[in-house]
């Protein structure tokens, strides 16, 4: 399969390129030199192109786009340490703002993505071009929309940085989306501009379309669960969701389904091709079924706001669609590799993204892993056949995935098998269902309407009661798992070696995967029983709190003040994955008298 993907190649060269950055000296001359050097290896790719030597022109090849990739994370970086600069240094006190997303409801805040265009200095206003995150308070009498512009009486801030051991290097996260600014505005501290901008910019008009659709859910579906579901699964929003929904589908293993990405689009792509697969019959008709799947795809695409996950698995299907069309034999891992391509030349740091990485590897897994493990059982009975395969599809995607689940979240679903092929067949009738109910409410045909109304209804209840089982079951969450990137490799390399070895039916890459798990088992279990046997201490920077904590084996004491003792949310964030980290199975607090 490997051989007939020439993209899976090139995507893996560009992205050793990228973390590659993460070496190369940062000075101010090294995108300048990383261009000439890609340029150079092209040359020689055409050199050795012409000579026909292959096998040189595969690695001068390879090369190229190692550097290439190295120079876009360059220049991303620049870039942002230069919007740093602009504000460092400026001694501005009011800044204009261009609101560019819908509202992230939180806690207390309205959570925005903003262009900064302007800040004013002494008086006068200066042009500058950025992105910040603006905090609004939920009291603002007067909330803002996209495409408004705002008049901000104060100064933008550097997002908090991490400052503990093993904490969210949450000024990374943002740093990554190209945020370096962040602001908390109260109701007096800014106002709105008579004049929003109307003018047609996509972003702009999916955020209309994506604001009527979260409106024509609400006024459909009563049950607020069942919308909390729908308007997370349909546009990518998790606002609306009761926290011990999100709960359920954590501990039940299908959190994933909560963010918008390829799987989603897969489903509704699969959907639709097979309602009008009729089409594709005549020479006419495969011009339409190509014209009516690019508009719907491009329609749910614009339903969700255009996030990146989207994007990506809009431009995978699409060029599926146009292969099945007209005829040419698509690799899907090649395709797949093609839409991570595309993807990082425009955002190399979305490679960073912990979706990105979910969603493409849990899309390769159901690539490479599906087949050998539906092999493995062949019902006759259709419906024990249907139930294997969704089942053998829920294997794949979590095998994939697992090693990154337990680096990033450090907890692993026990019954993910048991609820998986109820989920997966539920939302393949929510998904497609719940677009259907949005072209069809404009209609105002009333019992269309309320028929599709009850199936996307009964579909997300069905749902929401399925991921609730696990947790009525002993043992249904693995919790407090470690893996550092070193383990994360070696398992990544077991799995595929055991899957080459099974495609290309070779023992000897078989005998390689015994090698890996002894490498696995010799680096892991030493470094495990070091970290649980060592004593350390650690002094915790957290705001309003004063903290120390002291482990002693397989305990760990925190030192802190009573308040912090209380505050869950704070210890989950700065002192968890320490915890977690260093192995601890008891976590005592001592709180100051």
């Amino acid at each position: 399969m490997l051989t007939r993907s020439p993209f899976v190649g090139i995507v893996l060269s560009y992205i050793t390129g990228i973390l590659l950055n993460e070496i190369i000296p940062q000075y101010a001359g090294t995108p300048t030199f990383l261009l000439p050097l890609a340029l150079f290896f092209l040359a020689v790719c055409f050199i050795f192109y012409i000579k026909i030597l292959k096998t040189a022109f595969g690695i001068a090849f390879a090369l190229f786009f190692v550097s290439l990739g190295a120079w876009t994370m360059q220049n991303f970086e620049q870039h942002n340490e230069a919007n740093i600069k602009v504000l460092a240094n400026a001694g501005y006190d009011a800044y204009e703002a261009e609101i560019k997303s819908l509202p992230e409801k939180r806690t207390k805040t309205l959570r925005y993505e903003a262009h900064i265009t302007r800040i004013k200095v002494r008086e006068k206003w200066s042009k500058v071009d950025l992105k910040a995150l603006i905090n609004i308070s939920h009291d603002a009498s007067n909330i803002p929309e996209p495409g408004n512009t705002i008049i901000v009486h104060g100064t933008l801030e550097r997002p908090m940085e991490a400052g503990n051991p093993m904490q969210f290097d949450y000024r990374q996260y943002l740093r990554n989306k190209g945020i370096v600014w962040t602001d908390y505005l109260t109701e007096r501290s800014f106002q709105i501009m008579p004049i929003a901008d109307h003018s047609f910019f996509l972003n702009h008009w999916s955020n209309g379309i994506s604001k009527w659709a979260a409106q024509t859910f609400r006024k459909n579906v009563d049950d607020d669960e069942a919308y909390g579901l729908i308007k997370a699964m349909l546009l990518g929003r998790r606002d609306d969701l009761r926290s011990d929904q999100i709960s359920d589908y954590t501990t039940s293993g299908t959190v994933h389904i909560l963010s918008v990405s390829g799987m989603h689009v897969a489903i509704i792509f699969l959907v639709i091709s097979h309602l009008l697969g009729w089409m594709k019959r005549w020479r006419l008709g495969k011009i339409g079924y190509l014209a009516l799947m690019i508009g719907l795809l491009g329609f749910y695409a614009l339903v969700t706001g255009l996030p990146p996950s989207v994007q990506r698995a809009t431009l995978m299907c699409i060029v599926f669609v146009v292969a099945e069309v007209f005829g040419r034999k698509q690799n899907a891992m090649n395709t797949l590799a093609l839409s991570a391509l595309l993807i990082l030349l425009i955002d190399p740091a979305a490679l960073y993204d912990v979706g990105f990485q979910l969603s493409y590897m849990a899309m390769s897994g159901i690539f490479l892993l599906y087949e050998p493990l539906n092999a493995i059982f062949t019902p006759q009975n259709r419906i024990l056949k249907f139930v294997w395969q969704i089942s053998a599809l829920s294997f794949a995607a979590q095998l994939a995935t697992f090693p990154l689940s337990l680096f990033y979240f450090h907890q692993f679903p026990t019954y993910f098998w048991l609820v998986n092929p109820f989920v997966i067949a539920f939302t393949n009738v929510l998904l497609p269902a719940a677009l259907m109910l949005l072209l069809v409410s404009p209609l105002n045909v009333i019992w269309l309407q309320v028929v599709i109304n009850k199936i996307v209804w009964l579909s997300a209840f069905l749902t929401n009661i399925a991921v609730s089982v696990p947790k009525s079951l002993p043992g249904y969450l693995l919790e407090n798992l470690n893996l550092d990137k070193i383990e994360v490799v070696l398992l990544y390399a077991l799995l595929f070696t055991i899957w080459y070895a099974y495609h290309i039916r070779s023992y000897q890459y078989l005998k390689l995967s015994y090698l890996l798990v002894m490498l696995f088992t010799t680096y892991s279990v030493p470094k495990s029983i070091q970290t649980r046997d060592s004593d350390r201490m650690a002094v915790h920077q957290i705001p309003r709190h004063e903290v120390v904590s002291i482990k002693q084996g397989k305990s760990l004491y925190i030192v802190s003040d009573r308040a912090f003792a209380k505050d869950l949310d704070a210890y989950n964030f700065y002192v968890k994955n320490y915890a977690t980290s260093q192995e601890v199975e008891e976590t005592v607090f001592i709180t100051a008298q």
